[in-house]
Parts: structure tokens; C-alpha cells; sequence
């Protein structure tokens, strides 16, 4: 796959990367997505040191995302009760519908 270099900028500072062909828009909403957290961070903290605040954002974006997969897993949790308890119930509907009965 061929790669792309782009210019992205985070807390008024430029960097180029490489991106895989395709995903620049995806690369782009992340960059974005990024620099709003490192703001937010910037603004909301005392914090001024670049690493120090992308320490924090990473930390924050890591705690969002295992959040998020932690939901994700209970509404599978959710969504298979709710699937075995359609079965049984469909299953003993079938059971009452059969002859002889």
C-alpha cells in the first residue's frame, strides 16, 4: 500500500507523517480529535511543558477508549440476555403449538 506524507498540526505546532493512501481523512479527524484534547488540557491545567500535556491527553484518551469498550462489552452482555430469553420464549411457544397437545 503506498503511503502519503501529510502535514498535521497539534497545539500550533507542525508535523508530517505518513499516511497510508486513503486514510487522510481518518488521519486528519484523529489529528483533529487530538489537538481539541491537548487544547482542553492546555486550557483546563497549569500544565504548559508539550509532553507533560501530551502525557495527559494520551492518559485521558486511553481512560475515554477502555471506557467505551467497557460499555461496548455490557451491551453484548445486554443484547445476549435479551437474545436467550427471546429463544426460550420462542421455543416455548413453539413447544404449545405442537399436535398433540
Amino acid at each position: 500500500m503506498s503511503q502519503r506524507t501529510m502535514d498535521i498540526r497539534l497545539m500550533e505546532r507542525h508535523y508530517k507523517v505518513n499516511c497510508p493512501a486513503g486514510q487522510e481523512v481518518a488521519l486528519q479527524q484523529a489529528a483533529d480529535r487530538l489537538n481539541k484534547k491537548l487544547e482542553t488540557i492546555r486550557g483546563a491545567t497549569k500544565l504548559s511543558n508539550p509532553e507533560q500535556i501530551a502525557v495527559m491527553a494520551a492518559l485521558n484518551l486511553c481512560h475515554e477508549f477502555a471506557q467505551d469498550e467497557q460499555r461496548k462489552q455490557q451491551y453484548i452482555v445486554d443484547l445476549e440476555e435479551k437474545l436467550k430469553l427471546l429463544q426460550e420464549t420462542l421455543e416455548q411457544v413453539m413447544a404449545e403449538q405442537r399436535p398433540g397437545r
